[in-house]
């Protein structure tokens, strides 16, 4: 089957304008049920869903709305509701303070933030008298929420970082639920609802997401240019930087910008684009068919994704002919006659695949194989940028992580390039203090290996991640993530490695991190390989 077969094939070049739709979110609230609910709005069925799952954000037409919850086909909950062109809203089904359920609207303010920074949004929807809501950073407390009653809702603006969460009865040190963590990232907003039956096992937190601000990368696309350039929006000077850099995500208010490049300070590229709350866009400074330089700019699906998928985007903005995508391995899918200009979007499973740019109608490679396995949950843009006839041509990996953090649990999984062996844990989930195993499959014989642990799969001391090591003499191969601590271990006789670890109690908060593990090989003058990476959520 062809995955591709309803694949987005667009220049799709960036003139977005703020929606005029209101945007809604519906999360469910209510534990217990016998089976899942129907969501419909004016009579017309939305979704389905379960307990602690959440649909959205959907866009509505500005106006009223008949909102109903059904069960096995009778409606058990129902509201009215008026949403505005524009703005933003959360529908919970949830339990008041006798444990009855009732259908509860919030309206998510839509400020501009003080950058840098983000704002919670704190909802008491559970079955619980009034609790003191408590956030926490290494163990100091640095905001209470306090006496929040059934129904009500605080606000409050923080800076981003990681926090720890613990909802006590309001006055007492009783724990109703928690720590649990979250992580804050700069220009969001997060609603924060407690659900369920307060000191039962049915009680937790849900997370809602509100973007409050725009996203940009840019991507420096042109080779061959005698200095690096200077990237401005407004006149207003961004950063440096040289081909094959990437910078961003950067965050910044919903509004117009005109985006120019310097070489030795005179502007050489210029554009004007409008950018939304929520937005997420790439601008590149690439190379033409012509090879004439141009600034383009792409808008990216950062929507909710269907679990297990992850999201990923080609882009061929390379002076060069037209490309066939190919992928093998856990599934099998063409993208055909991808053009200079041209993207292309698609889902995919979370499975090991083998990745070739081929000449159009060809078996010619132009790069790959390399392996590449995509992560639940993550949007990846692969950019073509440079000549192919120059010598130039590269592929470039920008990515985006799509689920909310509100972590329990330890949960493994793996995501991005390999070029020989592949990495994985026994168990995949665990707790903290709990050990667990990294297993690598396809290492040579008994070849030592270097198993790596850092905190960041986008950038190492400043260079964008993931690293192409082919300039070092390993073609196909990357390094995933930064570096923070190392290990030596040897592999078995039959090739595998294996690395007991575990995740003390005592860094309870500082997840993410990421394992890769190299092995020593003869296929290449570095010397090694490189596995994906393994992230702890």
């Amino acid at each position: 089957m062809n995955l591709f077969r309803s694949f987005l094939v667009a220049a799709s070049l960036l003139a977005a304008v703020p929606a005029q739709d209101a945007k809604v979110t519906v999360l469910h609230g209510v534990p217990g049920l016998p089976a899942p609910v129907q969501v419909l709005a004016n009579g017309s069925t939305l979704f389905s869903f379960d307990y602690g799952e959440q649909r959205g954000p959907l866009s509505l037409a500005p106006g009223a709305y008949l909102l109903e919850v059904r069960l096995n086909g009778s409606t058990i909950l129902s509201a009215n509701a008026n949403v505005a062109a524009g703005l933003d809203y959360s529908v919970i089904a949830n339990l008041d303070a006798t444990g009855t359920p009732r259908l509860s609207v919030f309206g998510n303010s839509l400020p501009n933030l003080t950058l840098p920074g983000s704002r919670l949004y704190v909802r008491h929807t559970a079955q619980a008298p009034a609790v003191d809501v408590i956030l926490q950073q290494n163990g100091t407390t640095v905001a209470t929420l306090p006496n929040v009653s059934n129904g009500q809702e605080v606000q409050a603006d923080v800076a981003p970082g990681r926090y720890s969460v613990r909802v006590n009865v309001a006055g007492t040190s009783t724990t109703a639920f928690g720590p649990a963590d979250i992580a804050v990232e700069n220009g969001m907003g997060y609603g924060i609802f407690a659900t369920g039956v307060a000191l039962a096992p049915s009680f937790r937190l849900q997370q809602q997401i509100v973007p409050l601000t725009a996203r940009v990368s840019v991507v420096h696309g042109i080779p061959g240019l005698p200095a690096p350039v200077t990237v401005r929006a407004n006149t207003q000077p961004l950063f440096t930087f040289d081909y094959r850099d990437i910078r961003g995500p950067l965050v910044v208010a919903p509004g117009t910008y005109a985006f120019d490049v310097l070489l030795n300070g005179s502007p050489v590229l210029n554009r004007t684009d409008t950018v939304a709350r929520g937005d997420d866009v790439t601008i590149v400074a690439h190379l033409n068919l012509q090879s004439s330089p141009v600034l383009s700019a792409f808008a990216n699906d950062v929507s909710a994704l269907a679990p297990s998928t992850a999201r990923v985007t080609v882009r061929h903005l390379a002076a060069a002919p037209a490309v066939d995508v190919g992928l093998t391995g856990g599934v099998t899918a063409t993208i055909p006659n991808l053009t200079n200009g041209v993207s292309a979007t698609t889902t995919l499973p979370p499975t090991n695949l083998q990745v070739r740019l081929l000449a159009a109608g060809t078996s010619t490679s132009v790069f790959g194989p390399v392996g590449f396995r995509p992560a639940s949950n993550v949007a990846y843009q692969f950019v073509a940028i440079g000549s192919l006839t120059g010598g130039t041509f590269d592929v470039l990996t920008l990515q985006r992580d799509l689920a909310p953090q509100v972590p329990g649990e330890i949960v493994t999984t793996v995501g991005g390039w390999n070029c020989g062996p592949s990495i994985s844990s026994v168990p995949s989930t665990f707790g903290y203090g709990d050990p667990f195993v990294i297993t690598v499959n396809g290492a040579a014989p008994n070849a030592m290996s270097i198993v790596n642990f850092g905190d960041s799969r986008t950038s190492i001391g400043g260079v964008p991640l993931p690293l192409s090591l082919t300039q070092f003499g390993a073609p196909g191969c990357f390094l995933n993530t930064n570096v923070i601590a190392s290990a030596l271990v040897t592999a078995s006789p039959a090739g595998f490695v294996e690395f007991g670890f575990t995740v003390p109690r005592a860094v309870f908060g500082v997840l993410p991190g990421y394992f890769q593990v190299g092995t020593m090989t003869t296929q290449n003058a570095l010397g090694f390989q490189s596995t994906e990476y393994l992230e702890l959520r």
